[in-house]
Order: structure tokens, then sequence, then C-alpha cells
């Protein structure tokens, strides 16, 4: 497989400062304008700077570091949980804005502009972020249960002078090789190995990608470990090699835990055209499952729950059933009808050909028949979806492996 080009991802800080506010100057204050003060009173206006920074998306983003350097001296810290930030600026000739960008435990990426801010004026910059040091990231999925046995592996990446070596780590139902920083401008080969608990390899990869400034962190996507096969042969020589051979991939009928929902979005606010219910289901398993047969409903009466569309769903892919109505992206309506969801509380079903493979109750609150429910908003609160923390998928039907946040269809982020 070849690295693909990351795409540009972009971070909005906005800087917000009162416009045309008044600053009355009670004595001397340190580090906020280069003219002392006097005793008479002073009048500063503000100004509305909005900073947005273009990066390239790394794994594992720690933090982006913002200094501001002009009649004051700023630092500010954004973690990946935060969105924006606000702070007053003054007017000066001579803003340096800087920001850093930390993954991986390191600096990856920086950059700095300079710009003048007039008093009252509203000011809209950009900060373009540039690449110092590359990242590789390998994640493969294991499947529930982890059915290869999968224990032990290595990433090994090998340049004409040097070589880098790193182990595995488990990472709920994957198997996550991180390297630390590598130059850029340097064609790395990439060698990955799984092996089981006797140490017999169960997987093979190998390539190689050219690390540059473009694409610091190289995207390596495994969708099933068993499309391909390790196989002992032993020569005429009896040398014995390893030859990988690329085989299809399983296709069969799921059976209970192999698709679970790992997302539901029931408090929608009607008021806003952008969202729109849905449920999302996500194939833990190492084969292709056969949707044939496969409802969603909010009981286990089969015939009052809706079809699911789509004849089949590949291993470790995620599929979104959305409400049938023009909100939902096309993409999404993967039903034949949908039957609404009740906002505070509920059930949802999948079932296939009459097996029930996945089911849990939501609410607000416990209630005398169900001491234990997924986390839901309450009568009269939209905007928040309850989502699966995927690594506590055999422990799904107990509320603290749930949390409430921003929807975020397609995806499994957790909002821990």
């Amino acid at each position: 497989m070849s690295p693909k080009k990351n795409q540009e991802n972009t971070s909005r800080a906005t800087l917000v400062a009162l416009a045309s506010a008044t600053l009355i100057a009670l004595g001397p204050i340190s580090g906020c304008s280069d003219e002392s003060s006097s005793s008479n009173a002073k009048s500063v206006e503000l100004s509305k700077v909005s900073v947005e920074l273009a990066y390239t998306a790394a794994p594992r983003l720690d933090s982006i570091v913002l200094d501001c350097v002009g009649s004051d001296s700023l630092h500010i810290v954004h973690d990946n949980k935060d969105s924006s930030f606000e702070l007053d600026l003054f007017p000066h000739d001579r803003w340096v804005l800087s920001a850093k960008l930390y993954a991986n435990g390191g600096l990856m990426q920086e950059g700095e502009i300079v710009t003048k801010i007039e008093a009252g004026s509203s000011v809209d910059v950009t900060i373009p972020l540039h690449a110092i040091v590359g990242f590789v990231y390998v994640e493969i999925p294991l499947g529930f249960g982890n059915p290869a046995g999968v224990s032990s592996g290595t990433l090994s990446l090998t340049t004409d002078d040097t070589s880098y070596s790193y182990k595995m780590t488990m990472d709920g139902v994957n198997a996550v090789f991180a390297s630390g920083m590598l130059p850029l401008g340097e064609t790395y080969e990439i060698k990955l190995l799984l092996k089981d608990s006797a140490g017999k390899t169960i997987y093979s990869m190998q390539d190689t990608f050219l690390l540059t400034e473009d694409t610091p962190v190289p995207e390596f996507t495994v969708k099933s470990i068993r499309s391909k096969v390790q196989l002992a042969i032993s020569t005429t020589d009896e040398v014995s090699k390893d030859i990988s051979l690329r085989l299809p991939g399983y296709s069969r009928y799921p059976a209970v835990g192999d698709i679970v929902v790992t997302e539901v979005f029931t408090a929608v606010n009607t008021k806003d055209s952008s969202q729109y219910e849905f449920i999302e289901l996500y194939n833990g398993s190492l084969d292709t499952l056969s949707l044939e047969g496969c409802t969603i409903g909010t009981s286990s009466v089969a015939s009052s729950s809706c079809a699911i569309v789509p004849e089949r769903i590949n291993p470790g892919d995620i599929l979104v059933l959305a409400e049938l109505s023009a909100r939902a992206p096309d993409e999404y309506k993967n039903t034949d009808k949908w039957k609404g969801l009740a906002n505070s509380k509920g059930a949802i079903v999948l079932q296939c050909m009459g097996t029930v493979l996945d089911s849990l109750y939501y609410a607000d609150k416990p209630d005398s028949l169900h001491l234990e429910v997924i986390p839901a908003m309450g009568s009269s609160k939209y905007g928040q979806s309850s989502q699966l923390n995927i690594r506590k998928w055999q422990k799904r039907d107990k509320g603290e492996s749930w949390c409430l946040s921003e929807p975020t269809p397609g995806k499994l982020d957790y909002c821990e």
C-alpha cells in the first residue's frame, strides 16, 4: 500500500477583543502599552483579531501554542479539545504572531507572521505552519476479541544511513505503531510484522515512501489482516522462507457482537437545518458481513423496523443510518424508511435474520425498569449525541462506556 497525502486541516483560533471599547487608565499598567500612563484618564480602543492556523493534521495532537508579541507579550496554549480562545489586543505597529504545533510528544510544525493592528480595527490573519519533522503512525484493526491472536509486532524504518525500530502497542481493538520524530527529505523503507503468542508471523507489510514537508505524516491503512496471510514453504535446499499471498477477505452473515451501535443522535434541534437523527454502526469483525435481512428499529418487532439497504459492510467500516429527510446527506440514507427516535429516552435494536445483534436503552436518567441506561439529552435539550468508547465495546451496556458530545457521524470519535 502506498502512503496517501494528508489533507490540510485548519484549526481556527479566534482572538476577540472589545471593538471600540474604552479602557480607563487608573494607574501604570506594565506591558500593556508603549506609552506610560499619566494622571489623566485615557481611553484606548481595542481591536478584534481573528487568527486562523493552517496546518497538516497529525495523529495524537498534544497542543497548539500561540505567542503574541507586540505592545504586550501573550502566551496561549490551545489543546485538541479546545476550539477557540479569547484575549484583548492593544493597537501596535508590529505584532509578531507565532504558532507551534506539538504532537506525539514533540514539536512538529511551526509558523509566524508579522502584522499591524490599528485601534478599533477588525483583522483576519492566517498563520501557515510548516513541518519541521515527520512522523509515522500505523493503526491496524484486530477485530473484537482479537480472533487472529495478534500478540506482538514490530515496525522498522530504514534509510540509506539509519535504521529505526518500534514495538507495537494495543489501543482498544487496534494494533498501533508510532514512530519517533523523523527527518524530512528522506526515502524510508517500512517493514511491519505482526506475530502470535508463539512467535509465528501472522501479517507482514513492506513498502517505501518519501517523507516531505507536504506529507510529514504518511497515511497507511490496513482494513483487515485476513486479506493477507503468511505461509511457510520449505525449498529444495531446506531453507524456510516466508511468502505473503493476497487472499480475498471472508464474507459471511454477522454473528452477535460483530456489528455494534457506536453512536445515536436523537436530540435534534428542528430549528437547525444541519441536524438530523442518525444511528451509527461499526463492523468490529475482520470479515465482510452481509446485511441481508438486517433491520434497525426502536423495538425487537422486525416488521415495524426499518430495513437496512446496503448489502454488506466491510471490516472496520462505519455505516451511518440517517433519517430520510432533506437535512441528512444522501450517503447516510441507508434504510428503506425511517421511524423517528424519541429524544430523552428510547430503545435501539439491530437484528439480522431474526437474531438481535445489538441493542441499547438510552435515557436522561435511570428509572425503575432500567437501572443502567445509555446517557441521553433531557427533555427540551438539543445538540449532543450518545457516543460509545470503542475501547469499552465489551461493556457497552454500561452507561460509563458512553458519553454525550457534539455528533460525529462516520467517525469513531469519543468525548473523553
